[in-house]
């Protein structure tokens, strides 16, 4: 349960959470922490119920809090609001009534590597809301927020393929240079291969070993493979995974590098954890209110 407020951003929990979380807790589509979109139901002819063979896909959950703006300037700010919340609480959250896709965790933490220190959530909504205020004649720039946020989610799916996952990674990655490239402007044209090592030079962070061009920029060639020739690691998609036996994880540094952008590019990029390892399970500490 969230229950607090700062500057003219106040969440509060619902009289009827108690319930709310019960059902949730209760539904046959949870397991391990992640609900999954129901089965999907269409009427008869004759007036009965038929059950498809496949989930709904985009589906919905009991609402559990309000949050309020004293100051809004309209609904794009709120939903900025949420989205940027989403992400500092590692879980997805809408004020839709049908705002989730395939599954959805239920527990916070489990969509970033990441543990929030400080004020925690309340310096979460005041770097938001300090975003806000600086891009608001750039509504597109909140909007690319959200989509990197959003494609970081999809990408965690545990029923994703590889290949599905490191797609949606990568996409979150380009979303994140589009906005980087906005903000930051640079000097000359960023070839693809150079993008991710452009971004981490931008923002003080090491560059990993599988985005550097001098080191063949491999995530890059894996992005054209898979993209233009449905080919993953040499195979039809599907069929491989990348650095089997090698004790290499791909998708997991890519998944910890867009956290990483995305602190940075909320406002954050000279905390500690913007430049902390992304080759690790280790959860990191970040505090926004850190110079």
């Amino acid at each position: 349960m969230i229950a607090l407020s700062s500057g003219p951003v106040s969440i509060s929990a619902l009289p009827g959470i108690a319930s709310a979380k019960a059902d949730i807790e209760s539904s046959e589509t949870l397991d391990q922490d992640w609900i999954y979109a129901p089965p999907q139901l269409v009427s008869n002819l004759g007036g009965g119920v038929h059950q498809r063979p496949y989930s709904t896909r985009v589906f919905g959950l009991p609402k559990t809090h309000v949050i309020a703006h004293a100051l809004c300037e309209g609904h794009d700010h709120l939903t900025f609001h949420l989205w940027a919340l989403s992400f500092f609480t590692g879980m997805r959250l809408t004020a839709t009534e049908a705002g989730f896709v395939d599954a959805t965790p239920i527990k916070p933490g489990k969509l970033v590597d990441f543990v929030m220190l400080g004020r925690g959530l309340a310096d979460a909504l005041d770097l938001a809301e300090t975003y806000w205020t600086l891009h608001r004649s750039s509504p597109d720039r909140a909007r690319l927020i959200a989509a990197a946020v959003h494609a970081l989610f999809l990408g965690q799916n545990p029923r994703h393929l590889e290949f599905g996952r490191f797609i949606l990674l990568y996409t979150a990655i380009d979303v994140c240079f589009a906005l980087a490239k906005a903000v930051k402007r640079p000097t000359r044209p960023v070839r693809h291969a150079g993008r991710v090592k452009w971004m981490c030079d931008a923002f003080g962070m090491p560059t990993p070993a599988w985005a550097d061009p001098a080191s063949g920029a491999e995530v890059a060639s894996l992005r054209n493979e898979t993209v233009h020739e449905a080919l993953f690691m040499g195979e039809p998609l599907g069929f491989a995974v990348h650095g089997a036996g090698a004790n290499q994880n791909l998708t997991l540094e890519m998944r910890a590098l867009v956290c990483r952008f995305v602190v940075a590019l909320l406002g954050a990029d000279g905390c500690d954890y913007v430049r902390s390892p992304v080759n690790t399970w280790q959860r990191h500490g970040l505090n926004l209110a850190a110079p």
